[in-house]
């Protein structure tokens, strides 16, 4: 009986080092734009990569994203990168618009626009979202939380707020208005 009782406790120690058996899901999303200003030619290259690892216990989310403007020989001008990383319900992180490419003020330096929305949420909350634009290598942002339509019943409208940094802020009158009208319409988030 001693001996079958050691046996056990050497089996169930055993089993508690030995981790579920694990399952990992990747795919990725890309996406790109040639551009052409007077820091040169090359293109705007986007990858969106979702990991799900997924066990016996658990479903864990991870995605990154980044984008990168390239020149024509492939040397990184600059880059963006984010990420929701660990999200252990709904993830998200996606471009909510095209890249718009601009030049706005005229000056041969093309504006580059990504807006995009991240979240890690089990509940009915806004998720986040972020213009980022480059204008040559100068970074310029806007950011915040989103605007989310529910039903009247679930409260109606939970309306987010958000913050241009001082880059945009002291932008060309006309890119911090062009700023404006992409985050009024790209803010709302339906869902129902």
């Amino acid at each position: 009986m001693k001996l079958l009782g050691k046996i056990a406790l050497a089996a169930a120690a055993l089993m508690m080092t030995v981790p579920a058996m694990a399952r990992i899901e990747k795919v990725k999303e890309t996406f790109s734009t040639t551009i052409s200003d007077k820091l040169g030619s090359g293109d705007v290259y986007g990858e969106i990569t979702t990991t799900n690892n997924i066990t016996d216990e658990s479903y864990i989310t991870n995605k990154e994203m980044k984008i990168v403007r390239r020149d024509s020989k492939g040397n990184e001008i600059w880059k963006v990168q984010d990420f929701v990383r660990d999200c252990e319900v709904s993830a998200d992180l996606e471009l909510v618009a095209p890249i718009r490419l601009t030049d706005i003020d005229e000056n041969n330096l093309k504006e580059v626009w990504m807006i995009y929305k991240l979240a890690c949420r089990g509940d009915v909350s806004p998720a986040n979202m972020k213009i980022i634009m480059y204008e040559g290598t100068r970074k310029h942002a806007v950011r915040g939380g989103m605007r989310l339509d529910l039903p009247e019943e679930l409260g109606g409208t939970v309306t987010g707020s958000h913050e241009a940094d001082d880059a945009m802020r002291k932008a060309h009158e006309e890119i911090y208005r062009h700023s404006e009208l992409l985050w009024n319409l790209y803010d709302r988030e339906l869902l129902y």
